[in-house]
């Protein structure tokens, strides 16, 4: 039901009103429907941009700010694909399999992870090409995503 019916309807249901083709009443709730249209259109936007699944622009674009990086040249499914990974804590699990979904989520592509359990390290080789701004970001994601406990050695090798 759109915004003018819903309130002919309830109207109407008070026995107050008659809301017919030349009414005053009818007049005024058409302009009334015309701004709530556009005020629900605009709910509608936001409900979508807010999930991860349906954003297709602000969302993805926000989420992927506060994560630390826009990723604006990827396709949008990739970089729902990220952002879904990055948003995505280990859960106490620490396998080198955790560790490259988390690396993933990242951007990177192109690396190994080599893991030394007896003295805590981990040792993360990149091949990816990166700027100097990107290796910084993913440092400082590093820091804040992998169990404390760890040592991680990020390095970069040419491809």
């Amino acid at each position: 039901m759109n915004s003018f019916d819903s309130m002919k309807t309830k109207l109407e249901s008070t026995g107050l009103y008659k809301v017919t083709a030349k009414s005053n009443i009818r007049a005024e709730l058409l302009a009334y429907a015309e701004g709530l249209n556009t005020e629900f259109d605009m709910l509608e936007t936001m409900e979508r941009e807010l999930f991860i699944d349906t954003a297709e622009n602000c969302g993805i674009t926000e989420r992927e700010r506060f994560v630390g990086k826009i990723n604006a040249d990827y396709p949008l499914e990739k970089r729902r694909e990220m952002l879904k990974i990055s948003e995505q804590k280990v859960g106490g699990k620490c396998t080198p399999d955790d560790f490259k979904r988390i690396v993933r989520g990242y951007g990177v592509e192109n690396f190994t992870i080599a893991e030394a359990p007896t003295r805590n390290r981990v040792d993360i080789k990149i091949s990816d090409t990166k700027t100097d701004a990107e290796k910084k970001l993913i440092e400082k994601r590093v820091k804040a995503d992998f169990p404390l406990h760890l040592n991680v050695i990020i390095s970069y090798v040419n491809a």
